[in-house]
């Protein structure tokens, strides 16, 4: 059977609707956003991330980077997942399915880089 669904078409009836929370992540501040990274680094490089990652890279990352990264850790949660569609389109349903605490927008998915763009 061809797994070609993406977690976002696999919401469940059980899961709550979206709701509006305060992000209480620190994410302006600088030490916060440096451990935030040094633990994705961690993780990323602990469990077989194969591409190069720096805080650099992280800090300002392109597109395909961005990419990369989210679809590394969503195939930690499904090793068969793969974005069907737009990534500006699947991507915010999957994070509001998997529970984010905020709305990622089309906006600042179609510009990763720029730090101030992401709840």
């Amino acid at each position: 059977r061809s797994r070609g669904m993406s977690l976002s078409s696999r919401r469940s009836s059980m899961m709550p609707g979206p709701r509006k929370v305060a992000d209480p992540r620190p994410i302006g501040n600088k030490a916060y956003t440096t451990e935030s990274i040094r633990k994705l680094i961690t993780y990323l490089t602990e469990h077989g991330y194969d591409r190069s990652i720096s805080p650099k890279i992280l800090l300002s990352p392109t597109t395909k980077d961005f990419v990369n990264i989210v679809t590394f850790l969503l195939r930690s949660i499904d090793p068969n997942f793969a974005f069907v569609g737009k990534l500006e389109d699947e991507l915010p349903v999957i994070l509001r399915t998997l529970g984010y605490p905020t709305n990622v927008t089309k906006g600042a998915l179609s510009a990763v880089g720029v730090p101030h763009t992401w709840p």
